[in-house]
């Protein structure tokens, strides 16, 4: 029992002391947010090569499904123009 009674006596105690004032929350943001830039700058850095690369890539082949596309439209805009007198 005494034991108890000086272990609540202590935790009485300790109640009725406010606590110390350490300010540590500006550090930690620093930190925190120096590391969380860190790992975004190295994480990012592979997606915008293969965002280059995709866009380098993606250049050519819309030149190239233009060109098809002309291409392929002359042919059908003739055989509608030689068979308009139908739709006449």
């Amino acid at each position: 029992m005494k034991n108890e009674s000086l272990f609540e006596a202590l935790s009485a105690r300790a109640r009725s002391e406010p606590p110390p004032s350490v300010d540590v929350a500006g550090r930690v943001i620093a930190i925190l947010n120096a590391e969380q830039n860190r790992v975004e700058r190295m994480t990012e850095k592979p997606l915008l090569w293969l965002a280059a690369a995709s866009s380098a890539f993606a250049v050519p082949a819309v030149i190239v499904a233009i060109m098809v596309y002309n291409a392929s439209t002359g042919p059908l805009y003739e055989i509608s123009q030689a068979i308009a007198w139908v739709v006449q």
